[in-house]
């Protein structure tokens, strides 16, 4: 099996073509299709047959309205120095595979420049993000070897720029631009990169820089380099088509390609995996623990193939490290699967790191539900690992919306097939993101308290909960932009803001931005809620409201609320309008306004429900959580 073939993901089901035709019957008729099954039967090893009917499945739904269906949408503008045209059609079909509907834009051929520095905009209308694919020709600057003077300011031109490229793309699509790296050289020597001037040094030079510019929040990036590597640098690059037909890599990897963009894309959506739920018995250590006992399982140094489950084990506390929530689902005895974690030696994991732990003979499909519920997370944010399988199979038949890998038979491989799948592909990190398997996990041990104290009240009071509420601001500005793109259900009206919004709305006087925050005694949860007000003298009108659900019935948003007209109270404000506008993900929210209080004021004909509360008649709620309003959020 090779790169091609995307051997993460599952192989091709025998009934693939069947139930696509029922998907292309479905999409002829102009109707939506099944998200999960369409999500399902894309994210399959296809052949070039099957890739080109996912191609065409994928180009009819993005002729249907947006409104009708669950794939996230994504607009795409592709800009690059050489021809990207056969692009849009393998990332339409990679989209599907991770739950978005991308339609791509392409630039003229070669508009680098007249985007970056003339006033022309070759895309002429709005964008989710713009993907820059530039090859070293489209660096300005002559180097010779041995010029450390010219290699510099070549590098200084580069970052010129790509700067430019991405203030472009706010300016004139209000999107972040992303950078692709730059593949590697064909090397004369192995001194290459100890050669200034060289090609091998100048691109592995502008992909740091590039680098450093996308941990400042300057533009995103697609690592095209690692891909390349990881493909090959002769397989990646087809020189004969590059010459005759302009094109920056082979035709033939336009899949690994597509997909590999489109995990980047989803992140940016939201779409990325947020907890792996993981098998125990050959997939953590090797053997049986109920049947092989503590000194019977393969873990450790003794052996080659215990060496493999501990860099495994490693693996998967990196990604926890990362935020992603860790959880177990085995068929064993409770007592009997911990023991690992609690007397092995060589065990990398314990169960302080799992924030559930569901160990019976219960089928798993039911387990993963559970686990799940506990957490508050969606199906579609569970990434699957099984040695076995049919118990993956199982899964897959039972709940399509969660990821099973392929890991193959050798836990040598295990690492390397998550990690290629994309499953767990994220922008740059921030504290945010890092605390997040920790709240999950104080969340899961704030159910197990709740199931134990019969009163809800007395439940909420256990919690010891603080709450810091403070304006927008440049240090939250990227979790606070991250969660207006990324929150679904817990969010009133949807409206999608990229950085440049949010910090227009930090310096507008005319409107206010607040970010809360909560803790617990069990986790820091980080920033859980966003709410934009936009002001005049005697009304305020809510904007923008929304939560994480990890936080969901703590009476978060009845303090929050009382905060609010705290505020308007003291600044002489008469009343606060709202509205709600539906989507299918957001039903949850549909009363929101309804049970803080507010009355109707009208239905519109696009569904949305306005509303409003006089301040003078605003009854505060019963709250458990302690709350302090800061001018600015400390860092």
């Amino acid at each position: 099996m090779t790169y091609r073939d995307l051997p993460w993901r599952p192989p091709l089901a025998r009934d693939w073509a069947e139930r696509m035709a029922e998907i292309e019957a479905v999409l002829s008729d102009g109707r939506a299709p099944d998200y999960a099954t369409l999500k399902t039967l894309a994210n399959q090893q296809l052949g070039m047959r099957e890739e080109l009917r996912v191609e065409r499945a994928a180009k009819k739904l993005l002729k249907l309205d947006a409104s009708d269906q669950a794939f996230a949408p994504v607009s795409l503008g592709l800009l690059g120095n050489r021809t990207l045209s056969y692009l849009p059609d393998p990332l339409a079909a990679a989209g599907l595979a991770r739950g978005l509907a991308i339609a791509s834009f392409e630039a003229p051929y070669d508009s680098v420049a007249s985007f970056a520095f003339s006033p022309a905009d070759c895309f002429g209308r709005s964008l989710d993000a713009v993907l820059v694919v530039l090859d070293e020709t489209a660096f300005a600057g002559k180097r010779t070897l041995l010029d450390r003077a010219g290699e510099d300011a070549a590098i200084a031109d580069a970052e010129n720029l790509a700067d430019a490229l991405a203030e472009a793309a706010r300016q004139k699509t209000g999107c972040p631009a992303i950078i692709a790296t730059l593949p590697g050289a064909a090397q004369v020597s192995s001194a290459e990169l100890a050669t200034p001037g060289s090609s091998a040094r100048f691109r592995h030079r502008v992909n740091l820089m590039l680098a450093e510019g996308a941990m400042e929040g300057r533009w995103l990036l697609w690592d095209q380099a690692a891909l390349a590597s990881r493909v090959g640098l002769e397989t990646w690059l087809d020189p004969v088509r590059y010459h005759a037909a302009k094109i920056p890599f082979s035709v033939d990897v336009c899949p690994v390609a597509a997909d590999n963009i489109a995990s980047v894309l989803a992140a940016m959506k939201g779409k990325s995996a947020r907890g792996v739920i993981l098998d125990l018995d050959n997939t953590l250590w090797g053997g049986v623990i109920g049947d092989d006992g503590l000194a019977g399982i393969r873990l450790g140094q003794n052996s080659p193939e215990g060496e493999a489950f501990v860099a495994f084990q490693n693996f998967i506390l990196g990604l926890r490290e990362r935020g992603i929530v860790l959880a177990v689902c085995s068929k064993n005895t409770d007592e009997i699967a911990r023991e690992p974690f609690r007397s092995h030696s060589e065990m990398v994991l314990k169960e302080d790191h799992i924030a559930v732990f569901q160990a019976n003979w219960s089928d798993k499909a039911t387990n993963i539900k559970s686990i799940a519920e506990t957490l508050s997370l969606g199906l579609e944010s569970f990434v699957f690992i099984d040695d076995n399988a049919a118990e993956r199979e199982r899964v897959r038949q039972e709940l399509p919306l969660v990821s099973t890998i392929e890991i193959g038979d050798d836990p040598s491989f295990y690492i390397e097939r998550i990690a290629q799948s994309g499953q767990f592909d994220h922008l740059p990190l921030n504290t945010e993101d890092i605390s997040r398997a920790e709240s999950y996990g104080g969340r899961a041990a704030a159910a197990e308290i709740r199931a134990k104290i019969g009163n809800y009240e007395d439940y909420l009071t256990s919690l010891e909960m603080r709450m810091t509420i403070s304006p927008f601001d440049d240090v939250g500005r990227g979790r606070i932009t991250q969660l207006i793109n990324k929150s679904n259900q817990f969010n009133l009206t949807t409206r999608r803001y990229g950085e440049e919004d949010v910090r227009a709305i930090e310096e507008d006087p005319d409107q206010m931005g607040w970010q809360v925050r909560l803790q617990d005694k069990f986790a820091q949860h980080g920033m859980i809620g966003v709410v934009i007000v936009r002001k005049a003298p005697r009304e305020w009108s809510i904007d923008s409201w929304l939560q994480s659900c990890r936080v969901l019935e703590r009476g978060v948003e009845q303090c929050v609320m009382d905060r609010l007209f705290e505020a308007a109270r003291d600044a002489g404000v008469a009343r606060i309008t709202a509205l709600y506008v539906p989507t299918d993900r957001n039903k949850m929210v549909s009363d929101f306004y309804g049970r803080m209080g507010f009355e109707i004021a009208a239905r519109n004909d696009d569904g949305s429900v306005a509303y409003v509360y006089d301040v003078a008649a605003y009854a505060p709620h019963k709250t458990f959580i302690d709350v302090e309003m800061q001018e600015k959020m400390e860092a």
